[in-house]
């Protein structure tokens, strides 16, 4: 029952916090989860209160995550920057692990070299998932994108051995660089090659069952969710690298061939709005989880371990800044070497935009679930265990606030790098275009017709006609709301890009959706008054003529039948709407208003919303 509570409150966590995120703009999700994390453990007692199995978190949350993400990475880009990704992955992971290590041996002596290297290695480690929750509205630029993702897909292989040799050396006394070297290629190579032959295998089983009839979407998927377990699985049992494994797997899977057929795209539709549920709900569970452990791990320093509080944070502040140190002056040289083989002045590295734009790539090296596992893998024989832990736990929520904030102030978003006033001029004229090709066409594809306007009953017949004319006059007078309506959506995407356009765009945009807001409330009033029309004219006919014919009121169904006929007409002007947009892209193309590629773009927004429409 405790465990059913608990994922309960998961749940609802993770639920609260896409909530909340609406109203903390810039306070990114992952950092709403924490938050909501400490709130829970500090609010309820929870199985997690005493601890979590770290293998549980690898397995349950990474493995599935790092799966997915590999999956769906470019890996010609990752392939064209292997030995960049490389560095970052070995060289920078052994940077980090010495330079924290000597730093925090150096500022607390106590803590023996060997556990404090461990630490650093666990901190060299950087996060897939808080990589790619944090930065993936940022624009890093190709090379320097490509180099985060692989980056955080395979360096957690050479923080694992790292921190295992200073168990080892602690535990034993010893150290074998022989040995050291065996379980780095062991867990690297090992995992690369029986990651691949696995997602071959995978492949193979998948195309086995479609070719024996068996191309059902439910099942593919359900093969696709077990994949990343059964592949983590097998390869702890050969003694590899159980999370590269996964990732060369999901990699093998994104390269092998695809059959392209009806059921196939059906399939691949359904797996990826699974797979975007389902990423979403771990992702926000182990944030969750990761600040439900804060208080626990940080109780420690509240107890005078590290002498007190502000000598834990202290402490933290100086590892982190070691950290990122080594991360930007890494970063930096690795871009001055690309610049040199490419040709380019080693002096355009050097320039203001360019140094913002590695500060920002150090800044995104978040860390989260690796490193919290491996650090809860430390033995109790370990000294200054829960210090160190509580140091880690500090650095965790200090890179995630760093990714946070000073990532956005460094770099673009990729949809205002986009946004050019030049392709901003243009949106505005295209939509000016559609809204005016509604107004034209609005005779043909605006009209809606209640069904349930009838002649009005009355003694004196020349009367009666009159009022029923009038009552038809004033049915047509409302004959057009689903084209104010269509109208409407459109002038408040002027709206929207209104801000960010040059002087006259911004002035003939603001003029249009004004004169459309204008006819829109001059419909809603109209509409309001037939409203009120229809019900005086409802309360005599039920007086008149509704007793004589047995009949009861009929304004709230004919209310219903005229909501319904207004809901189709919406979509069927919309739908035009829409031809005539993608026709009007066409000719603005034509004479070079558009570029091809914003034209691509705009054309495939309107491709989703027509199969939304269908």
């Amino acid at each position: 029952m405790e465990t059913f509570e608990l994922i309960l409150f998961l749940l609802a966590a993770v639920i609260a916090s896409s909530i909340l995120e609406k109203f903390l703009p810039r306070v990114s999700l992952p950092l709403v989860q924490v938050a909501l994390g400490v709130v829970i453990a500090l609010a309820v007692a929870t199985p997690l209160e005493f601890g979590i199995d770290a293998e549980l978190l690898l397995i349950l949350f990474i493995a599935p995550l790092h799966f997915n993400e590999s999956r769906h990475v470019d890996s010609g880009a990752l392939w064209k920057n292997r030995w960049g990704i490389a560095s970052l992955s070995v060289g920078l992971v052994f940077a980090i692990a010495f330079g924290c290590g000597l730093a925090l041996h150096g500022l607390v002596p106590a803590i023996p070299l060997a556990a404090a290297v461990a630490l650093g290695a666990a901190m060299g480690s950087t996060d897939a998932v808080a990589v790619t929750t944090l930065t993936h509205d940022r624009r890093f630029g190709r090379r320097h994108e490509a180099l985060l993702k692989g980056e955080a897909l395979f360096n957690d292989v050479t923080g694992t051995v790292v921190f295992q040799c200073c168990m080892t050396m602690i535990a034993a006394g010893t150290f074998s660089i022989v040995h050291a070297g065996e379980e780095f290629a062991l867990d690297l190579f090992g995992g690369l090659v029986g990651g691949f032959v696995m997602g071959v295998l995978a492949w193979g089983l998948l195309e086995l069952i479609r070719r024996a009839g068996l191309d059902n979407p439910t099942l593919h998927v359900m093969l696709e969710l077990l994949l990343p377990f059964v592949i983590y699985l097998a390869a702890k049992s050969l003694h590899i690298g159980a999370v590269i494994a996964v990732v060369a797997s999901g990699l093998a899977l994104s390269l092998l061939p695809q059959r392209h057929s009806a059921e196939a795209a059906r399939t691949k539709l359904q797996a990826k709005s699974v797979w975007e549920t389902i990423e979403f709900v771990l992702n926000g569970i182990i944030f969750v989880i990761l600040g439900m452990q804060l208080p626990r791990l940080l109780r420690p320093a509240a107890d005078g371990a590290l002498s007190d509080p502000a000598g834990l944070l202290a402490i933290v502040i100086a590892l982190t800044f070691v950290l990122e140190a080594v991360r930007f002056c890494w970063i930096l040289a690795m871009d001055l070497r690309a610049a040199r083989r490419e040709g380019r002045p080693v002096s355009s590295c050097l320039d203001r935009a360019h140094l913002k734009g590695t500060l920002a790539m150090a800044f995104a090296g978040a860390k989260g679930g690796i490193t919290l596992s491996l650090m809860l893998t430390m033995g109790a024989a370990v000294p200054d265990r829960a210090e160190l832990i509580s140091v880690a736990s500090g650095m965790i929520v200090l890179t995630l606030l760093l990714a946070n904030f000073a990532v956005p102030a460094l770099v673009p978003s990729k949809h205002s790098a986009r946004r050019t006033r030049e392709r901003v001029d243009a949106e505005i004229d295209l939509v000016c275009q559609v809204i005016a090709s509604i107004e034209a066409d609005a005779h043909f594809t605006g009209a809606v017709r209640d069904s349930a306007v009838e002649t009005v009953p009355g003694a004196e017949g020349e009367r009666a006609d009159v009022e029923a004319a009038d009552a038809v006059g004033a049915r047509q007078v409302i004959d057009e709301p689903a084209t104010a309506i269509v109208m409407k959506r459109y002038a408040d995407l002027l709206q929207d890009l209104a801000p960010a356009a040059s002087a006259p765009a911004t002035c003939r945009a603001r003029a249009e959706a004004a004169r459309v807001d204008a006819l829109f409330d001059q419909l809603d009033q109209v509409a309001r008054d037939a409203v009120l029309w229809d019900g005086e004219d409802d309360e005599d006919a039920c007086g008149d003529a509704s007793a004589a014919a047995g009949e009861g009121p009929r304004s709230i169904s004919a209310h219903f039948r005229a909501m319904r006929a207004t809901h189709d007409a919406i979509e069927n002007v919309q739908e035009q709407a829409l031809v005539r947009e993608l026709q009007i892209i066409k000719a603005l193309v034509a004479d070079g208003t558009l570029t091809a590629a914003h034209a691509k773009e705009l054309r495939n927004t309107v491709y989703i919303q027509q199969l939304v429409l269908d």
